[in-house]
């Protein structure tokens, strides 16, 4: 008798979870397969990649750099430079001023244009006004799949 209990109750708690899972929302995950940072908990580095042709075996010789900035402070802050560990050069496309609560980065824009690398994986520094800096691995993209139709240079600025 104790043990036709025990598996009642068994069933009925089973049962009263997998009941109430629908009631949750559902959430969509979508990962990215860039770099990403916190800087001090206020700036935001999301997705940052670079590039490439479509053919590995012929490197372009400057690679677009993507990544979204987001500024969840109170007051703006400034992107002040990008710097490649151990090699190579940066280029913004521009002054990029981070507005607070504003994403910037977004859409199929580059925020910049990278020379002098090689490999797969880029280390990368990311300096940002009255913020420590940050190092990151950014990894570079074929041009190929969901990256086939991005720009492969930042327009030009003027």
């Amino acid at each position: 008798m104790r043990a036709i209990s025990s598996a009642m109750i068994g069933m009925a708690v089973a049962a009263t979870g997998c009941a109430s899972m629908g009631t949750y929302p559902s959430q969509t995950y979508t990962p990215n397969s860039g770099a990403n940072a916190d800087i001090q908990g206020v700036l935001h580095l999301r997705n940052a990649f670079l590039l490439d042709g479509a053919d590995p075996d012929s490197p372009s010789p400057q690679l677009a750099l993507y990544a979204v900035l987001i500024n969840s402070g109170s007051r703006p802050a400034r992107l002040d430079r990008i710097t490649v560990d151990g090699g190579g050069s940066v280029q913004l496309a521009g002054p990029i001023t981070l507005p607070p609560n504003q994403p910037v980065g977004t859409g199929d824009r580059p925020i910049g244009t990278v020379s002098g690398v090689r490999s797969a994986t880029v280390p990368m520094t990311f300096a940002f006004s009255g913020a420590a800096p940050v190092r990151v691995n950014v990894p570079v993209q074929l041009r190929a799949g969901q990256y086939a139709n991005l720009p492969a240079a930042p327009p030009p600025t003027g």
